[in-house]
């Protein structure tokens, strides 16, 4: 199958998906979390030959999103400047961490 195809339809999945994530709100927006986290980690791996990058552009930018992360963080800021800071450094912390984490453990695994 085409890779640009490929692409569009997994993009698709992963947009449902943080669609689905986006709906799972507590005390902070959890399920976009969730969905960076795993949008990074599936870059990673992608970035160390054990996932193809058809599934990053496809599935992975379609489920992470910076649109909604910042949508989220400025209706938090309404309700709580405290909320709003934690959830933008969640965001940004946590996915960030657990892809470097995971970039690590693939490298030396690899060696």
């Amino acid at each position: 199958m085409n890779n640009l195809l490929l692409v569009c339809l997994l993009g698709g999945v992963g947009a449902t998906a943080r669609y689905l994530l986006a709906r799972w709100n507590g005390t902070l927006p959890w399920g976009i979390l969730l969905g960076n986290t795993l949008a990074a980690t599936i870059a990673t791996l992608a970035l160390n030959g054990e996932v193809s990058v058809v599934l990053i552009a496809g599935f992975a930018g379609g489920l992470s999103t910076f649109s909604t992360l910042i949508a989220q963080t400025s209706g938090l800021w309404t309700q709580s400047k405290a909320k709003a800071v934690a959830n933008l450094a969640l965001n940004l912390v946590i996915p960030s961490t657990v892809a470097l984490g995971f970039g690590l453990l693939a490298a030396t695994l690899l060696k």
